[in-house]
């Protein structure tokens, strides 16, 4: 028996070198998915004149908006920033470095104390400093009401997929309860990263079957470029989404996949529109 078990022991270690190493790999995954969630909002600044808000989306994307008359924010722009007439919008994607440290492309490094919930804080260090600048107190920023289609629209990431995936890219879009849409574009074979713009989005009626997204120009899934665009959604599950654009009077039907296809909820807009789908 002693001599079975010394032969068979150097096996068992590594089975249990790998069931340590998987239960690892699934708690830090876990860990990083709840960070996601508990920062899936827009956070509105309240105690300083440089910055106004900050947002993140489960996907892995941020915008800050910044006061344009800061002197400050009045530094040489990146390729990542864009400025109006009197904001700054810095925006990138996110890296989760610790359940409460959060790594920004072309920014810095943003440590959140939500300990106390009814006073969360970001504090702020920016990219090349060794220490942390601000401190911000945030509050979360208004919300939609929360209903049956925009829990839908919101609580999923889209997969633009026409009526099959295109092959080679990736078109992800999100749509956040404080009316922001992120969009990302990807060529999977290649390494040069994503192209992120975003927008805004509001229901165009009491229905919410239609909705109006602005400020977005390079989407390939939008095709009217020049202002206010109106879809109407004619179909929403957990795993599917079907729109319809009109532009220069054609009607063109637009699909995406979910890539959260796991929950399980559904919102069915009208029966006679769901009649007329086609799969």
């Amino acid at each position: 028996m002693n001599l079975i078990v010394r032969k068979f022991s150097p096996v068992i270690s590594i089975l249990l070198l790998i069931i340590v190493f998987l239960s690892c790999s699934k708690e830090d995954t876990k860990n990083e998915n709840n960070t996601k969630e508990s920062i899936n909002k827009k956070w509105i600044v309240e105690n300083s004149d440089e910055f106004e808000s900050i947002e993140f989306d489960t996907n892995g994307n941020y915008i800050i908006t910044k006061n344009e008359n800061s002197i400050t924010s009045k530094k040489k722009l990146s390729s990542k920033q864009q400025a109006t007439a009197e904001e700054i919008i810095v925006f990138g994607t996110y890296e989760i470095l610790d359940t409460d440290i959060l790594l920004l492309s072309d920014f810095g490094t943003i440590k959140i104390d939500d300990s106390d919930p009814g006073n969360v804080k970001f504090s702020i260090k920016y990219e090349g400093s060794d220490t942390y600048t601000y401190e911000l107190k945030v509050t979360k920023a208004a919300e939609f009401t929360s209903t049956p289609n925009t829990d839908m629209l919101c609580d999923n990431t889209w997969n633009f997929t026409k009526t099959s995936p295109i092959k080679d890219t990736l078109n992800l879009v999100n749509f956040s309860k404080a009316g922001t849409c992120f969009t990302t574009f990807s060529i999977k074979s290649q390494n040069a990263g994503s192209s992120i713009e975003f927008g805004k989005w509001k229901w165009q009626d009491k229905e919410e079957t239609k909705i109006v997204i602005t400020e977005i120009e390079y989407a390939p899934w939008v095709l009217d470029k020049d202002g206010d665009v109106e879809f109407e959604i004619t179909y929403i599950s957990a795993v599917k989404m079907e729109m319809k654009e009109v532009f220069k009077g054609v009607t063109y039907n637009i699909a995406f996949d979910t890539i959260n296809a796991g929950k399980t909820k559904t919102s069915t807009l009208k029966k006679q529109k769901q009649a007329n789908l086609k799969f």
